[in-house]
């Protein structure tokens, strides 16, 4: 019974780190760049219809491919998810300060990105 107690106080840790470091791995983990082409894509739509928001960014990113483009830009949806959830945490004053300047958009989901 003490082999199996020593045996557990050993694995069980290391299946712990092992654990969260795959986790970690697995996590999608986005560029500043990517974070900001989607910010920029997103404040140039309009915003009347947040149930629209993801698919009208999809259309753009996607739609901004050329036939004969080599490396071609894939939708991330997560990260659109994200652009849309910090654009919903803004307050109604935000908002409106946003949909007035796509600069003053891409400052404050920036700075709710990050």
């Amino acid at each position: 019974m003490t082999t199996m107690t020593s045996r557990l106080k050993i694995f069980l840790p290391l299946f712990l780190i092992l654990a969260a470091a795959g986790w970690y791995w697995l996590m999608p983990h986005y560029s500043n760049e990517d974070k900001a082409y989607y910010v920029s894509v997103f404040c140039t739509l309009p915003h009347h219809d947040n149930s629209r928001s993801i698919t009208d960014m999809r259309r753009v990113i996607e739609g901004g491919n050329s036939d004969y483009a080599l490396q071609k830009i894939h939708f991330q949806p997560r990260l659109g998810e994200q652009v849309v959830s910090a654009w919903q945490a803004l307050s109604a004053e935000q908002k409106a300060q946003a949909g007035a300047d796509a600069g003053q958009c891409r400052t404050l989901l920036s700075a709710a990105l990050h």
